[in-house]
C-alpha cells in the first residue's frame, strides 16, 4: 500500500536510507525539510515484512510536482519485487508529469539498471555532483506509454 509519509515513519525511512545510500545518506533533518517542502509528494510503501502480519515501511519516494525524483529507496531485502516501480507509478498518478527525471550516482549500477528497465535514458551528467563523483541525469522519455515489463534488477 502506498500512503503519504508521516513523522512516525522517520525511524524506518532512516534505516532504509542508511542501507541504500551508505556513501551519502540523508539525515533526519533533511527528511523533515523534505516533508515540509513536499508534503503531498513524499510517499511510503507499506507492506508485510518477511511474512509477518505487522506492516512496515519497505520503501519511500520524494518528488517535486514537476517530475524531479529527489530520492527513492527500497529496503535491500525487498528489492527486485516491483516496489520501486509501484512507487514511481504512484508518483505519476499523483501528478501528471510531462517527464520524470533523477540524478543518479555514476557508480550506482543498481539504480541505473532500475531506471533503464523502466525506460529511462541518460540525457546528461553533472560533474562532481556528489562531491567527488559525477551524477548522471536519467529521464523517462514518455509517460504516455506503459513501462517495459518488470525484470530482475541487477545489483553490484
Amino acid at each position: 500500500m502506498i500512503r503519504p509519509f508521516s513523522l512516525s515513519d522517520l525511524e524506518f525511512i532512516l534505516q532504509i536510507e542508511n542501507q541504500s545510500f551508505p556513501k551519502s545518506p540523508y539525515d533526519w533533518m533533511t527528511f523533515l525539510n523534505l516533508h515540509t517542502l513536499y508534503p503531498e509528494t513524499f510517499l511510503v510503501y507499506v507492506g508485510a515484512n518477511s511474512g509477518q502480519e505487522a506492516k512496515k515501511i519497505l520503501a519511500y519516494i520524494v518528488f517535486s510536482q514537476d517530475g524531479h525524483i529527489l530520492s527513492i529507496a527500497v529496503h535491500p531485502h525487498h528489492r527486485g519485487k516491483g516496489i520501486g516501480r509501484e512507487l514511481l507509478q504512484g508518483a505519476v498518478k499523483a501528478c501528471p508529469f510531462k517527464k520524470v527525471w533523477a540524478e543518479v550516482r555514476r557508480s550506482n549500477q543498481g539504480a541505473r539498471a532500475f531506471y533503464s528497465k523502466l525506460g529511462f535514458q541518460t540525457i546528461g551528467m553533472v560533474r562532481n555532483y556528489y562531491g567527488n563523483e559525477d551524477a548522471l541525469i536519467m529521464e523517462s522519455p514518455s509517460l504516455d506509454s506503459p513501462p517495459p515489463p518488470l525484470g530482475k534488477v541487477e545489483r553490484e
